[in-house]
């Protein structure tokens, strides 16, 4: 049996790969669809962002910065005031539906034989062993 760290970044990459063919002809990457659908939730700040997406965010990833630009160039993601929280635009509330759709896909087929209790027990399991080792840290 494999351990869990294999298991986690392997998944990690096939989740990276479903994502890039869900999205391709998009000109969005998984980092797109992240800010887009916490700002979803409600305008956030940089930092508010920053945090949330904090994990998702390693080398070679394009940065926040980037994403949040990219969006911006769209007409997707707008800035009340300098400094002020991020928010979507209503070209942006509907570019996130369109791109949902494409991301439910990808979710259905990484769910595909799985129950709700399984997939919560397996998301509580990691979250655990996370706080276990962030204590350790800490």
């Amino acid at each position: 049996m494999k351990p869990i760290g294999y298991w986690l970044k392997h998944l990690d990459a096939l989740i990276d790969a479903d994502f890039e063919r869900a999205l391709a002809g998009s000109g969005l990457a998984r980092r797109h669809w992240q800010v887009l659908n916490s700002l979803a939730t409600g305008p956030k700040s940089a930092d508010e962002l920053a945090k949330a997406l904090r994990p998702f965010w390693g080398e070679g990833a394009i940065t926040l910065d980037e994403a949040l630009e990219a969006l911006r160039s769209r007409g997707w993601v707008t800035r009340a005031a300098e400094g002020g929280p991020y928010s979507l635009t209503p070209a942006g509330a509907d570019g996130h539906a369109a791109v949902a759709e494409r991301v439910g896909a990808t979710r259905r087929r990484l769910m595909d034989g799985l129950t709700d209790d399984q997939y919560r027990e397996t998301v509580r399991v990691l979250s655990r062993m996370a706080g276990n080792l962030e204590r350790v840290e800490a």
